[in-house]
C-alpha cells in the first residue's frame, strides 16, 4: 500500500529512485538511394520492466487507450494514483496499414511512459534526449547527412506551416509526428533529409485536401436533410 498521500508526492519519491533503462537495441532503416541508417533505442518491454514495478510500489499506475481526437486518432496515457488522481497527455497515432499503426501505438505508448513519468533512456554512445540535446542533435545530423543530403531551406519552411495548418501548433507534437513517421527521434525539423521531408510534406498535403473536400456540419446536416426528402 503507497504511504503517499497524492500523485505529486508518489511521483517525486518514484523519480528519486527511477532507473536509467539503457538503449539495448538497434533499428537499421533502408533509404531509397540504397543505403541505410541505423539508431539505438530502448524497447517498450524494457522500458516498462524498469518503470512499472517500482510505479506500483508508489501507488501508481499507468495505462494507455487510444481514441478520436480532433485531428485523427491519438494514444492517451494515464498515470493514476491510489488516491484517485491522475494525469494524462496524448499524442497522433499515424500509419495507413496495421503494421504502420502498431508501430506507431508501441512507440507512442513508450514515448508516452517517459514523457509522463520522466523515465529517461540512455547508453553508452549519447545520453538521454533531454539532458544532451546538442550531442543527440550533432548524431542525428551526421546520420542524415551519411544517407542523403538535409532538408532545403524551402521545404522547412513548407514542412513547419504545414503542421501548423494541421494543428500540430507545439514543438512536442510537430516533432513526435514527425519521429513517428521517420521511426527515428526527431527535435527539429532541420534533422530532416529531403526524403524524408518530401514524405512529410505530401502526406500532409493529402490531409489538408481530406479536410478541404469533407462537408461542414451545416453542409452535412443539409445532405442528411435531402436524402430524407428524397
Amino acid at each position: 500500500m503507497s504511504e503517499h498521500p497524492n500523485l505529486a508526492a508518489a511521483l517525486s519519491a518514484f523519480q528519486a529512485e527511477m532507473p536509467v533503462v539503457p538503449k539495448g537495441k538497434t533499428a537499421k532503416v533502408p533509404t531509397k538511394s540504397g543505403g541505410s541508417y541505423s539508431y539505438t533505442y530502448a524497447g517498450l518491454a524494457d522500458v516498462t520492466e524498469a518503470a512499472m514495478p517500482l510505479l506500483a510500489s508508489h501507488g501508481l499506475s499507468f495505462s494507455c487507450l487510444p481514441r478520436m481526437g480532433e485531428r485523427g486518432f491519438e494514444l492517451v496515457g494515464r498515470l493514476l494514483h491510489t488516491s484517485g488522481e491522475s494525469v494524462e497527455g496524448a499524442l497522433p497515432i499515424s500509419g495507413n496499414t496495421p503494421q504502420e499503426m502498431g508501430s506507431s501505438l508501441t512507440y507512442m505508448r513508450r514515448y508516452l511512459l517517459g514523457c509522463i513519468t520522466g523515465l529517461v533512456t540512455d547508453d553508452d554512445d549519447d545520453g538521454a534526449l533531454a539532458s544532451r540535446p546538442q550531442r543527440k542533435t550533432a548524431a542525428s545530423k551526421a546520420a542524415a547527412s551519411e544517407t542523403g543530403e538535409l532538408a532545403s531551406v524551402a521545404q522547412v519552411g513548407k514542412l513547419n506551416a504545414l503542421l501548423r495548418e494541421a494543428g500540430h501548433t507545439t514543438d512536442a507534437d510537430r516533432y513526435a509526428w514527425l519521429s513517428a513517421g521517420c521511426r527515428r527521434e526527431i527535435t527539429s525539423s532541420k534533422q530532416l533529409t529531403k526524403a524524408e521531408a518530401s514524405r512529410a510534406i505530401d502526406a500532409l498535403g493529402r490531409e489538408a485536401t481530406s479536410r478541404a473536400v469533407e462537408p461542414s456540419a451545416s453542409e452535412a446536416d443539409l445532405l442528411d436533410t435531402e436524402g430524407d426528402d428524397a
